[in-house]
């Protein structure tokens, strides 16, 4: 398709071609990063407390990193971010709050 945009018609020899390529984008290109922000959204109405789910999601990151098997379906170009935050939206991954520990037993 974009073969006779590439190539100019006559090519004769001795002389030096330039080559245009089409100015405007053919199709749009999905930003990864604008999935990524998409995801952090949604997992952010499961876990509403942002450092909280900060913490999820980078301690879930450093177990698929160290080998941990994904609680969701994984394509090969998905990051390990991005497998973290769909185990939170798809309810897979959950979190338990440790009750605080008083001042007098951190003192002693």
């Amino acid at each position: 398709m974009f073969a006779s945009q590439l190539v100019p018609l006559t090519v004769q020899s001795g002389t030096s071609a330039i080559l245009q390529f089409p100015a405007e984008a053919t199709r749009a290109v999905r930003s990864l990063r604008n999935m990524t922000s998409q995801l952090l959204q949604e997992a952010a109405q499961v876990i509403p407390n942002q450092q909280l789910l900060i913490n999820v999601v980078s301690k879930r990151v450093r177990q698929l990193g160290l080998g941990h098997r994904p609680l969701v379906e994984a394509t090969p170009r998905s990051s390990l971010t991005d497998i973290a935050l769909r185990e939170i939206i798809g309810g897979k991954l959950t979190y338990e709050l440790t009750p605080a520990k008083p001042a007098a037993d951190a003192a002693a």
